[in-house]
């Protein structure tokens, strides 16, 4: 009966060195576990990153672009603005000089 319970106490403490070995094993597991999903959720994070950069840069240009246009819009239309008050000024000085000069002319005929 002591050889028994030897035996029994023998296969208790290498359960117990299973459980505490395979204890340590496990967490050994959990900690590899956790590092790749810190590593794999830093690499999604720094995609997402990458890609919301890469879509402001295309929002930049694109409003750069729009920005561009409007400009050149602005200054063509002011252009045209300027061409059309010189054309006015020009006819409206031709005309000032014809009545200026009509003014001289009737009034040396008038004396």
């Amino acid at each position: 009966m002591l050889e028994v319970l030897k035996k029994i106490k023998e296969k208790q403490q290498e359960a117990k060195k299973i459980i505490g070995e395979a204890s340590i094993e496990a967490q050994k597991i959990k900690q590899g576990l956790l590092e790749k999903s810190v590593a794999v959720n830093e690499e999604a994070y720094l995609a997402e990153i990458a890609q919301a950069e890469k879509r402001a840069d295309e929002l930049l240009n694109s409003s750069s672009l729009g920005i561009d246009q409007r400009i050149k819009q602005i200054l063509s239309k002011g252009e045209q603005q300027a061409k059309e008050i010189e054309i006015k000024a020009k006819i409206n000085h031709e005309k000032a000089v014809n009545n200026v000069l009509d003014i001289i002319f009737n009034r040396s005929e008038k004396k």
